[in-house]
């Protein structure tokens, strides 16, 4: 007879949760999926199993039933049809099928081979083990059956739909309606916590086991004995721990219950087993005794209440089972060869023990993905080990990882760590001076400069900072330009320590830095404002350091490796920003690798990053250590239409290594050109996340190029890996680069598997000595403790995932810290701002990404006037980190938990009111029609700031290039840079817009 499976589809999208419905079917309906074993049996004839195997079957009709839909009906019925008998099979063996049941006999070496599969909505584990005793009786006893007469699955189950229609399991009900409320939400799913990359789909079924070694076999037993329970008990709390750890909901945990002896049906064959979410808030503080007696009450709690409605809607599906079964227990003399029981929820997890050995074990019958099942067994398998080991330990101390595994990941961080020192800085130009002296070192437009008369601006700088010793900080305040490269060279070749700031910076914020760095000379080049610099600290104007012919380099000072090569700001929470050390041996590695591995000879690389940014460093001394030509643009970074025609005129393909935001402004105003275009090979992007929409648009407008996705923290030296964007939406940002060592941790610090989600550390060589000021609280600098190894790492704040591959694929931050064009913002650091404001009570920043361009909102309570509000933020921070609109409020709108509710302060932000354009005067109205096409609000006021009113940089340089198009060529926007409003525009057109 052929097998008979009809698959039933409900109507709608839930799956039902009427009572007609009995609990045991409702469990399993629907589910699609399978047991099957496969099991020999020596010594036995296959002619007498045969016959057994038939008569066990037909005292179980539940094994072979169907289901049979009833029109207009969401529930279906079961009717059973019998078996047909044996049939022969070609190539020997018979089989017997019924239902969806099908079993094989077959011929072994040493006797039968038995393969049984069929749907679970009619067996269970303990169905399977009841069917093979009952056989193994009919085998060794004449006219013997474990099976009491009478006795039949579809009578229990009417019996027990009639007792839920009847509200005789009311306790039931309202126990696992209380379980599913008290179930947290907004936790991680599965599929987030364990996130399946492209190409990782398997097909079904998927399954891994791994096997646990004798001595944590005995320590298993050990403890459970010392805890009065068994082993399955103690391999559940390591799975609940594991399931805790991921920051998964305690509702996607779920194990299974047998109602048999609850019900006094304990020889009983069909669907009786259930999948109970567990509903355990596990606290990760208690100790493995402790979880257990809370386990041990969790669970006889649980099993009172088995029979009862445990699963009513697909939501309450869980994700993960521990099935407490495991693999069926054979009858004295067979042996188990194969088990397969999907039971519920996306993976089924048990604990399969034999004589010999014993296996942690997951399968899922769904579509599934090898490694998420793969990860969740290795870090089931490391934290039982740890568990068994340390009993006594906080569970949220125990490992993620088996001994082998952490052993390696141990010995690969410390590897970064042994890295051989390279070439420093100051020598490897000087090599280049002495070898190729008229070789181009930099250009600008036609104005190029050879290594010797770099050498001699750098000797001419090295002079004017005599007074400043090894070690001392010296502040560089220039644009890019050939002096900036200079006096970068010329602190490096002192010994001493470079702090790269930017002109376009507040006065206030450099005089701030100068202080908090204790520098002892600044470097002030041809756009730096007038500085009162603080007391012990000398300004040195650029253009007043003259060259002369007769100027030598001599020999670069002789500082340690491991003393400082420059210090970086990032955002802080302290309402300063926080000074990052690194080291004079992390710098020369970062520019060795990005020398030899990132830059290619005569590659076309323009500074584009502001000197704040180490990401500069990759454009300007990356491309020195080389001993190629650095390219200093003659237009404004910000200038795009400038910039676009300069890169345009190299006539070759260019390389641009800038953040995705500014790459997509460039582009949109190439494609809105006529005439010129843009040609690149290589696009480095990185500062920000790339999303798939710039990728398309990369790949339709330069199919070639090739696309660099680059990851960094400043703490880390500028980059940490750089992953190669294959066509396609798979986005990553590649593996380690520059000796850089990567690995991912939970919440609580312990090293995660490939494929699972935790927060981002990074190792090596790149990493900086800390924050000289600016930190409060724990710092991300830590040693990691990994297989008893303690290894320096950097908390990044980032969440990701490492694949099999090593490419690492971000997902978010920790934290509160965003990115913004490009700059990692704190929001803490401008409300800290926002707060000492005129009339400010208190302050509250947001980010809104409702809009095609994100930006920052404040909102402020007190009596405080929002323009005064942005005058004074914009007089401390820098044009990034400025909130775009100041809303004053009476209070903040909170949620009914009593929380700041951010999503109806966004609905909150104030809109600028329009201007009567009647106020202006031709050049004014000239500007503000341009300025409401950019922002895209109403008329603007002829003393609104451009900031203020919605703006920011990159609209800016829109706003000019579209002015120029309209007649205004001379416009300049590094005066409409330090004056953006109505007024301050057109009278720059008046003047001509002269530089």
């Amino acid at each position: 007879m052929s097998v008979v499976e009809t698959d039933f589809h409900l109507q709608g999208s839930e799956r039902p949760g009427h009572t007609d419905l009995g609990p045991f079917q409702r469990a399993a309906l629907g589910a699609g999926r399978r047991l099957s074993l496969r099991v020999r049996i020596p010594g036995r004839s296959i002619t007498a199993l045969a016959e057994a195997i038939e008569a066990s079957v037909a005292a179980a009709p539940v094994l072979t039933a169907v289901h049979v839909p009833i029109a207009g009906l969401r529930i279906p019925r079961q009717r059973s049809e019998p078996a047909g008998g044996w049939v022969p099979l070609s190539g020997g063996g018979r089989e017997l099928t019924g239902g969806s049941l099908r079993i094989t006999l077959t011929d072994s070496w040493d006797g039968p081979e038995l393969s049984l599969s069929c749907a679970t909505d009619f067996a269970d584990t303990a169905s399977v083990n009841l069917l093979l005793e009952d056989t193994n009786r009919r085998l060794t006893e004449p006219q013997g059956s474990l099976r009491p007469e009478g006795t039949d699955f579809f009578a229990v189950a009417q019996g027990h739909n009639a007792m839920v229609r009847e509200g005789e399991l009311v306790e039931e009900e309202r126990f696992w309606a209380a379980r599913r409320s008290a179930a947290r939400t907004g936790d991680l799913t599965l599929a987030e916590a364990i996130p399946v990359v492209a190409g990782d789909a398997a097909v079904r079924p998927v399954s891994s086991q791994r096997l646990i070694a004798p001595p944590e076999m005995d320590m298993l037993r050990a403890v459970a004995e010392e805890n009065g329970c068994i082993p399955e008990d103690i391999a559940f709390l390591a799975l609940a721990v594991v399931v805790r750890r991921l920051g998964m909901a305690s509702h996607s945990l779920a194990l299974t219950g047998d109602a048999r002896d609850l019900m006094g049906l304990s020889a009983l064959i069909g669907p009786l087993t259930q999948a109970v979410p567990t509903g355990w808030d596990l606290d990760l503080r208690d100790s493995a005794a402790q979880a257990l007696e809370a386990q041990g009450a969790l669970r006889t709690r649980t099993g009172e209440m088995l029979g009862g409605p445990a699963l009513t809607t697909e939501s309450d599906c869980p994700e993960l089972v521990f099935d407490h079964a495991g693999a069926p227990t054979m009858p004295p003399g067979w042996y188990l060869t194969s088990w397969s029981c999907p039971v519920a929820g996306d993976i089924t997890v048990s604990l399969r023990t034999t004589d010999s050995a014993w296996r942690l074990y997951a399968e899922t019958a769904a579509p599934g993905h090898q490694g998420q099942v793969d990860a969740l067994l290795t870090m089931w398998a490391g934290l039982l080990a740890d568990l068994v080991a340390r009993p006594s330990a906080p569970l949220a101390e125990l490992g993620l990882l088996p001994a082998s595994d952490a052993a390696r990941v141990a010995e690969r961080l410390s590897a970064g760590a042994r890295r051989t020192p390279s070439e420093p800085l100051a020598n490897r130009f000087l090599s280049h001076v002495l070898a190729s002296p008229e070789a181009p070192s930099c250009r600008r437009g036609d104005r190029v400069w050879t290594y010797r008369e770099t050498g001699r601006r750098v000797a001419a700088i090295v002079a004017a900072l005599r007074d400043i010793p090894i070690g001392g900080v010296v502040a560089v305040v220039a644009d890019p330009e050939h002096d900036l490269l200079a006096s970068l060279l010329a602190v490096s070749w002192k010994g001493a320590v470079f702090l790269p700031l930017s002109p376009q910076e507040p006065e206030k914020r450099l005089r701030d830095a100068l202080e908090r760095s204790g520098a002892g000379a600044v470097l002030l080049g041809s756009g730096a404002p007038d500085l009162t610099v603080p007391i012990g600290c000398r300004a040195v104007q650029l253009a007043e350091v003259l060259d002369s012919p007769d100027d030598e380099l001599g020999e670069p000072a002789a500082a340690d490796g491991e003393a400082l090569a420059y210090l970086l700001r990032t955002s802080g929470s302290t309402g300063a920003p926080k000074l990052v050390g690194v080291t004079r041996n992390s710098l020369d590695n970062y520019l060795h690798w990005a020398a030899h591995e990132l830059l290619a000879e005569d590659m076309a690389l323009p500074v584009l990053s502001s000197p704040v940014f180490d990401a500069s460093f990759k454009q300007t001394l990356g491309v020195v250590y080389r001993g190629g030509c650095v390219w200093l643009l003659a237009a404004h970074r910000l200038d795009l239409a400038a910039v676009r025609r300069e890169l345009a005129a190299a006539n070759k393909p260019v390389t641009l290594n800038c953040v995705p935001s500014y790459l997509s402004e460039l582009l949109a105003d190439d494609e809105a050109a006529d005439g010129v275009s843009l040609a690149f090979d290589t696009l480095m992007l990185g500062g920000e996340t790339l999303d798939s929409a710039l990728v398309r648009r990369i790949r339709y407008r330069f199919p070639r190029a090739k696309i660099l996705n680059l990851y960094g923290p400043t703490e880390t030296t500028a980059t940490a890996t750089v992953g190669l964007i294959p066509p396609g939406d798979d986005i990553h940002v590649g593996m380690p680069v520059a000796g850089a060592r990567l690995v991912v941790v939970d919440a609580y610090g312990a090293v995660v598997p490939e494929g699972v989600r935790g927060e981002v550390v990074i190792a090596g060589p790149g990493l900086a000595v800390g924050y000289l000021s600016g930190h409060e609280g724990v710092s991300p600098f830590a040693d990691l403790d990994v297989a008893g190894r303690r290894i320096a790492v950097y908390h990044t704040g980032d969440f990701g995932v490492l694949d099999a591959t090593g490419s690492l694929r971000l997902f978010g931050r920790r934290d509160s810290q965003i990115k913004l064009r490009g700059w990692r913002i704190d929001p803490r650091e401008v409300e800290r701002v926002a707060q000492q404001a005129s009339g400010v009570r208190d302050a509250i920043v947001v980010l809104d990404d409702r809009g095609a361009e994100p930006r920052l909102c404040a909102f402020v309570t007190g009596t405080a006037e929002a323009q005064r509000v942005s005058a004074e933020l914009r007089a401390t921070l820098p044009g990034p980190m400025v909130p775009e609109s100041v809303t004053v409020l009476d209070r903040f709108p909170t949620t009914t938990t009593g929380k700041v509710d951010r999503p109806a302060l966004l609905a909150r932000v104030s809109t600028q009111g329009d201007a009567s354009p009647d106020t202006y005067d031709p050049r004014e109205r000239l500007v503000a029609t341009a300025w409401r096409e950019v922002v895209g609000l109403g008329w603007p006021g002829r003393d609104d700031d451009f900031f203020n009113a919605g703006g920011h940089s990159l609209l800016l340089a829109r706003l000019v290039n579209l002015l120029r198009a309209r007649g205004c060529d001379q416009l300049s926007l590094r005066q409409v840079v330090r004056h953006p409003t109505v007024a301050s525009i057109a009278a720059l057109i008046s003047a001509g817009g002269l530089q």
